[in-house]
């Protein structure tokens, strides 16, 4: 318990071998409101301090049994009473007893006979700087715990701040990969407008062309039908045989051109399945050369070279059929009449090239 915390001045222990010195001292320390306890020996001193610390003690060095000195030395020497400071009462006014007195651990020295105005400054002198140290003490335990605080506080917000920045690193990672998903669909989403606007031009010019590509087959059955029926009395066999010709020849070319528009359509709603085999070049060629003469009128003569070591690819036949005839209807379409129509197939690795 601190001097502050008391309803007494001071708790002070006054050790004498003399009665009458420690009733004297007694009544002056009591009247100036300091709580007094008395022993007439040191051992009886060491003992007492040790159970209950006083505040200060008056200490007589020459005593019976043990002296003042060593009494001390024992007081400084305990964990327990080595704060509490020591004031020598003495007789003596050797300047080596007094030099021992502050070597073995006292605070202050009175000699006897004392004036007890000198003795109660003394005390109050060494209960302030007590006081003193007890507030030193109390602030610096505060002082410590704040810095304690602190430190927790520190740690804490330093943890915070940790945790904050993962967080902000885990979010922005987040947010990269968000935005680099939304640009990849962005450019997905460009292309694809883009795909379906070529779609769409594409569509537009198929439209176009089969159009196009409608009249002259109908102007051709119109006109055959037409002289037909006019004249079919007045023509010979051979001049029916020609327009019947073109008549077919026409309705062929019809035909081939609603197998484009279905092989179109299907390639832009669904899946073309294809059928991979071993396919005889060749072979396709020449069906593909009796088709399209077959559908002429007269018959168009048509000469094809096959160039190559791969005459015989993995390929699916329907489809390379249908591109050859394509290409040889434009062919003989656009060639002259009787005109042998030389075209040359060269292949390479797995593409056929006219």
């Amino acid at each position: 318990m601190s001097i502050q915390d008391k309803s007494h001045r001071g708790d002070i222990l006054v050790v004498d071998d003399r009665a009458d010195n420690l009733r004297l001292l007694a009544t002056m320390l009591s009247e100036q409101g300091y709580k007094v306890r008395k022993v007439i020996k040191g051992e009886m001193a060491f003992d007492v301090a040790q159970v209950n610390p006083p505040d200060l003690i008056l200490l007589d060095i020459f005593m019976p049994t043990m002296s003042g000195f060593e009494v001390c030395q024992q007081l400084k020497a305990d964990v327990r009473t080595s704060h509490i400071p020591i004031i020598f009462l003495s007789a003596s006014d050797e300047p080596l007893d007094k030099v021992k007195a502050f070597a073995v651990g006292g605070q202050d020295y009175i000699t006897k006979p004392f004036e007890i105005n000198e003795v109660l400054a003394r005390i109050e002198h060494q209960l302030r700087i007590l006081r003193l140290q007890q507030q030193m003490q109390a602030q610096n335990q505060r002082l410590l715990a704040e810095i304690s605080e602190r430190l927790k506080a520190e740690a804490a917000l330093r943890q915070m701040n940790d945790e904050l920045d993962e967080r902000v690193r885990e979010r922005t990672a987040e947010l990269t990969h968000t935005n680099q998903r939304l640009q990849w669909m962005g450019q997905k989403l460009e292309q694809s407008l883009a795909q379906e606007q070529e779609l769409n031009r594409l569509r537009s010019r198929v439209i176009t062309t089969i159009s196009h590509e409608y009249r002259t087959p109908m102007a051709i059955i119109s006109s055959s039908t037409g002289i037909l029926e006019d004249y079919f009395d007045q023509l010979t066999p051979a001049l029916r045989r020609k327009h019947l010709g073109r008549i077919q020849g026409a309705i062929q070319r019809m035909l081939a051109l609603i197998d484009d528009v279905v092989l179109f359509n299907r390639l832009e709603f669904e899946p073309v399945e294809v059928k991979l085999a071993p396919t005889c070049l060749a072979s396709v060629i020449d069906n593909a050369v009796t088709e399209i003469n077959g559908a002429a009128s007269p018959p168009h003569p048509i000469a094809v070279t096959l160039q190559g070591d791969y005459l015989q690819p993995v390929t699916d036949a329907s489809l390379v059929r249908t591109v050859v005839v394509n290409l040889l209807s434009n062919a003989v379409k656009f060639s002259p009449d009787q005109n042998t129509m030389e075209n040359t197939i060269r292949m390479i690795v797995d593409c056929i090239v006219d």
